[in-house]
């Protein structure tokens, strides 16, 4: 066939704008099953970030409050003697009416295992200034299962309270005066005395978001640390053993400060901890109610929650009031 008569193939303008049509219907499909699978990751991820906080939380709480009130064997803490300055030598220390640890003077409250306050902020100075506080506080207080010359704790720290004690004889006293401070009887330890105050707490800013916040003594000072974002609400409740049975007899919420004789009939605690995601998820709204404690939320927000519980027993005997 000659040249000039040879037919040219291609496609027509028409053929042209259906193609495009057709590409852009399978890219905006491709659209959104790329925004529906960014959503349902943000979604799966910030649920299991709920999950692994809330049992972290959960675990954390629960081996503290099984610590509390272990003082390394001793048989009965009216042996043990307050040798720290300003201090008492009556046996155990009573806490103090007020509940305040601004001071060092928070630790040696020994006779209080657990201590508490039912949502309220007055005279506990030793949270965080700035921001929010929500949720009820909870203290605890022991002696640490790690040993003084160990790797975890190599040395006395001078500002610290530190506990020795044999069966039948405890000394309390401040790092810098180990020395002169030492029991009868095998076997001896000596360890640092714990005490941890747990709060929920909101910092100042647009962008904060809800915590579980934790304040211990670091050498004689109190010093507050975050150890679980997205903690919205904790609650407590504490079992009595009023007949002293072994069994609890019923639950409150935090009696007051002075009360220690309620204090030290408690035998378990019952926690509530609510979780609620970092950031708001558009579309969605949360009218779930959740119910913890003496308390009950309805939110109404585009937060997702999850709520977790449990019941603590205390393992270590206090002595009786």
């Amino acid at each position: 066939m000659p040249a000039g008569n040879r037919m040219h193939g291609g496609f027509s303008l028409v053929e042209l704008l259906v193609a495009q049509a057709i590409t852009l219907v399978l890219l905006a499909g491709i659209g959104r099953v790329f925004v529906a699978t960014g959503h349902s990751y943000r979604l799966q991820d910030s649920l299991a970030r709920m999950q692994e906080n809330g049992r972290f939380v959960l675990e954390m709480l629960a081996t503290d409050l099984r610590r509390a009130g272990y003082w390394g064997g001793i048989a009965d803490m009216a042996h043990i003697e307050d040798n720290t300055p300003a201090g008492i030598r009556q046996g155990r220390r009573v806490a103090m009416d007020d509940g305040s640890c601004v001071d060092r003077n928070w630790a040696r409250m020994l006779g209080y295992r657990v201590f508490g306050k039912d949502d309220t902020r007055r005279n506990y100075s030793c949270l965080p200034a700035g921001g929010t506080n929500a949720g009820d506080i909870l203290v605890v207080r022991y002696m640490a299962p790690w040993v003084v010359g160990g790797t975890t704790t190599p040395l006395f720290r001078p500002q610290q309270y530190y506990l020795r004690s044999s069966v039948f004889e405890g000394k309390l006293f401040l790092g810098a005066d180990q020395a002169a401070h030492t029991v009868t009887g095998l076997p001896a330890r000596v360890a640092e005395v714990v005490a941890r105050a747990y709060y929920i707490h909101t910092p100042a800013g647009s962008n904060s978001i809800p915590s579980l916040y934790r304040t211990m003594l670091a050498n004689g000072r109190p010093v507050a640390t975050e150890v679980a974002r997205g903690v919205e609400q904790l609650q407590f409740q504490y079992g009595i053993d009023s007949d002293a049975d072994g069994s609890v007899d019923r639950y409150l919420d935090a009696p007051p400060a002075g009360d220690t004789h309620t204090w030290r009939q408690v035998i378990a605690v019952r926690l509530w901890a609510l979780l609620r995601a970092e950031y708001p998820e558009t579309g969605y709204l949360n009218r779930n109610s959740y119910r913890l404690g003496n308390i009950s939320l309805t939110p109404a927000d585009a937060y997702r929650r999850q709520l977790y519980t449990r019941t603590v027993a205390l393992r270590n005997r206090v002595t009786p009031p």
